[in-house]
């Protein structure tokens, strides 16, 4: 599966994308507390046939065809019928304890997406001279533009049309296209530690600074934040500070976004095989907070392993109480006592100074290089850099 995604162009008539919306949030909310009041009665009884998505389809329709939800035949039933099925999946999650909590009310404000079967959609290219092509989709009977920067292909499966929390709309279309991308083998592997004064540091000694986004926009964040908590509740003017504040966050978000696409893409062109260590993030978080949030260390860790996915190439992570700061690479001698301010430490049983970082990413090397194989990779004995 492959999925691409465009921004709708704004204009007036994407307030019906907004009604259509606030119709799904209504039927999500009405059989929510259908699933609720049949679970409050019946429990989990056994024997109990509880009520199915096929059944709350069904009643979906008469529902339509009374006066009082007359409202709901919006032209594409399908959406509405999906959004019954997710709340159907939802509840079986939480009666198979794979999720802890069971569907809940939604406002219809904070409703954001609705998705359309591949075949409901039309779509039509429209060239321009200068700048992006442009292409219009056909959606619940009405023609919305967007901006086309790179050509569908495969066949589609699935639209979803999703509004974010400054008021723009994007699509993102679902084809059945693989979306592979087989990179040439370079025969390289390398470990990877994640710091707090460095990013990442290479088992090869380089080291790849992450830019504090956060941090640098700090002050447009608080000065948002000032100027929302003033506004009165419910007012227009709220609503304009809200989106004010959502725009500096987008901002933020984006550029961390774009970074890490960027380091992760660099990475697996140059490493056939990657290894990082399983850090407990949360309570990394507990013990130095906004820092460990800006750098997104496990946000990273998603988009490089699928870039790695994509290109044929492979991420490893290696057991997090595997100790790989306090042992020496070169004798394996373990040093005990080490507190974060010691950035290099001298080893008197082989007599080697060592960067902190750096022999950390070369003992994640070695112990994923120990355990892991891929064919056609040679993998190589972590030495120390030059």
């Amino acid at each position: 599966m492959r999925t691409y995604k465009y921004k709708i162009q704004n204009h007036k008539r994407n307030h019906h994308l907004q009604k259509d919306l606030h119709v799904i949030a209504h039927v999500h909310n009405h059989f929510v507390a259908l699933w609720q009041r049949h679970y409050r009665i019946y429990g989990e009884c056994e024997g109990y046939k509880r009520p199915s998505a096929f059944r709350m389809i069904k009643h979906l329709t008469k529902l339509k065809r009374l006066g009082k939800y007359e409202h709901w035949t919006i032209p594409y039933s399908w959406v509405l019928q999906e959004c019954i099925q997710r709340i159907d999946k939802g509840w079986q999650n939480f009666f198979a304890k794979r999720a802890k909590r069971s569907p809940k009310f939604r406002s219809r404000h904070k409703y954001r997406s609705m998705t359309f079967d591949g075949s409901q959609v039309k779509i039509e290219t429209v060239d321009k001279t200068h700048g992006c092509p442009v292409a219009k989709i056909r959606i619940n009977r009405r023609w919305y533009r967007f901006w086309y920067s790179r050509p569908i292909e495969g066949n589609i499966k699935r639209v979803t049309v999703k509004k974010d929390f400054v008021g723009d709309w994007y699509i993102t279309f679902t084809t059945d296209e693989k979306g592979l991308e087989p990179a040439p083998k370079t025969g390289e592997t390398a470990g990877f530690d994640f710091g707090l004064k460095d990013f990442l540091t290479c088992s090869d000694g380089t080291k790849y600074q992450s830019p504090e986004f956060y941090k640098s926009a700090s002050k447009l964040v608080k000065r948002a934040s000032r100027v929302l908590s003033r506004k009165q509740k419910g007012s227009n003017n709220r609503n304009r500070a809200r989106k004010d504040s959502a725009r500096v966050h987008l901002k933020v978000n984006r550029q961390r976004e774009d970074h890490h696409w960027k380091l992760a893409l660099e990475l697996v062109r140059k490493f056939d095989v990657c290894y990082f260590e399983d850090l407990n993030l949360e309570g990394m978080k507990r013990l130095w907070g906004r820092k460990v949030s800006d750098y997104a260390f496990g946000d990273f860790m998603q988009k490089i392993k699928w870039q790695a996915q994509k290109r044929g190439k492979h991420v490893v992570q290696t057991d997090r109480w595997t100790p790989t700061t306090k042992v020496c690479h070169a004798c394996g001698q373990i040093h005990k006592f080490f507190h974060l301010n010691i950035r290099e430490w001298y080893c008197h049983n082989c007599k080697i100074s060592h960067d902190r970082d750096i022999n950390a990413a070369i003992n994640i090397h070695k112990v994923g290089a120990s355990t892991f194989g891929v064919e056609g990779i040679r993998l190589a004995s972590a030495s120390t850099p030059c």
